[in-house]
């Protein structure tokens, strides 16, 4: 009998973790299907594209703790501040358009991701600028360019964005 209560109660929390979310960790792409192009960069940050009030909810019933939009005023973006903060996560906007990524950008983008509180999700309209901004992040963080250009590519990166990051660090 004692072995019995001490496998049921084994196979209880083994099984209670499996379907557990990590704490401080983004949610895998399988346990996010409300966001356009949504990819899971690194254990604490995820990219993606437009994330809609559906997408909004699931981000904070899966824990996430801030969200950075890329996108322009002229896109909408009260809204999405309205709904986000109004689920407890933190709103940050840092507007980039479809000229490419400046300085500017990437200073102010590493100092946000690098102080947030983690989770996070960088996101666009369609994932392309917010790929575009994580390739020349992670080369400024001495990441390899092939590496840093492949994991921009799998955020959604298109290969107009790409050859104006290239442009831009001469690489």
């Amino acid at each position: 009998m004692r072995y019995t209560i001490a496998t049921v109660t084994l196979l209880t929390v083994v099984l209670s973790a499996g379907t557990a979310h990590a704490t401080n960790q983004v949610p895998f792409g399988n346990q996010v299907n409300t966001i356009k192009n949504y990819n899971r960069a690194t254990s604490q940050i995820a990219t993606s594209g437009v994330v809609g009030n559906t997408g909004v909810k699931a981000l904070a019933e899966q824990g996430v703790k801030t969200v950075i939009d890329l996108r322009t005023e002229a896109e909408g973006i009260e809204d999405e501040k309205i709904a986000v903060e109004s689920t407890g996560m933190r709103y940050i906007n840092i507007p980039v358009t479809g000229a490419g990524i400046s300085d500017r950008q990437l200073v102010i983008f590493s100092d946000m991701i690098e102080k947030a509180e983690k989770p996070v999700l960088v996101h666009c309209a369609s994932g392309n600028r917010a790929g575009a901004l994580w390739t020349a992040y992670r080369i400024s963080k001495n990441i390899a360019p092939d590496i840093a250009f492949e994991e921009g590519r799998t955020a959604g990166m298109q290969p107009d964005m790409e050859a104006k990051i290239k442009a831009t660090l001469k690489y």
